[in-house]
C-alpha cells in the first residue's frame, strides 16, 4: 500500500467522522455532551471497520473506536488534533516530492525501476526515464509543478503504468506517444 494512500484514507475517514459528528450536533436543540459526542463518533466509525476499502487503515480506526470509548476520553479533540497534522503534511507535501513518492510507489508495488534519462547511455526495458531538464524547468523553486513531465519507458507492461500512475492519486497521466512495435511509450504527469 502506497504512503499517499494511507494518508489519503485516513484523512477522509477522519474528515468525515468530525462532519458527521457536527451534522448530528447541528440537528439537536439542546447541548451535546462529551459523553453522547464520542458515541456519535463510535457508531460512526464502528462499521468502517469492516469495510474492505479501509482495510489498510483498520487498525487507526480501532484506536480511534478504542479512544471514544474511554472514560475520559476525547475523540473529537483527538480527531481534530489528527485532522490538524494531516493538513500540516499536506502542505509540505508539494509537486517535487509527489513525483519522489510516486516512482518509489511504482518501483516497490510493480516493479518499474527509474534513472534520469542519459543518451550517452543504452535505455533499458522495464525502467521508467526521467528527462532531468525536466526535472529543472517543470517545477519551481518551491516544488509546485507548472508543466507537465515527461516519463519515457519500453515495456510491454507499459500500458498498467498510467493505470498505476492515475490509481496513486498523485499525478493524471497522459499518453503523449506510442510506438506499438518497440512498445516504447511517453508520458506526460500533470498535477492533479
Amino acid at each position: 500500500m502506497s504512503k499517499a494512500l494511507y494518508h489519503q484514507l485516513l484523512s477522509e475517514v477522519i474528515e468525515n467522522s468530525l462532519l458527521h459528528l457536527y451534522n448530528q450536533v447541528s440537528l439537536s436543540d439542546r447541548f451535546v455532551p462529551l459523553e453522547k459526542r464520542n458515541a456519535l463518533l463510535c457508531k460512526y466509525l464502528k462499521p468502517k471497520i469492516k469495510q474492505p476499502c479501509y482495510k489498510p487503515i483498520k487498525g487507526e480506526i480501532k484506536r480511534m473506536v478504542l479512544a471514544g470509548q474511554g472514560i475520559d476520553g476525547d475523540l473529537e479533540a483527538k480527531l481534530n488534533e489528527l485532522n490538524i497534522m494531516a493538513l500540516e503534511h499536506q502542505s509540505r507535501t508539494n509537486d517535487a516530492q509527489r513525483l519522489y513518492d510516486l516512482l518509489n510507489i511504482l518501483l516497490k508495488e510493480h516493479g518499474f525501476d527509474s534513472r534520469l534519462f542519459d543518451e550517452s547511455a543504452k535505455a533499458e526495458t522495464e525502467v521508467i526515464y526521467v528527462l532531468q531538464d525536466h526535472l529543472v524547468n517543470c517545477f519551481e523553486a518551491n516544488g509546485k509543478q507548472v508543466a507537465p513531465v515527461s516519463l519515457l519507458i519500453e515495456s510491454e507492461r507499459s500500458e498498467s503504468l498510467i493505470d498505476y500512475i492515475n490509481e496513486s492519486q498523485l499525478f493524471l497521466a497522459e499518453l503523449k506517444e506510442t510506438n506499438v512495435s518497440t512498445c516504447q511509450r511517453h508520458i506526460l504527469l500533470h498535477p492533479v
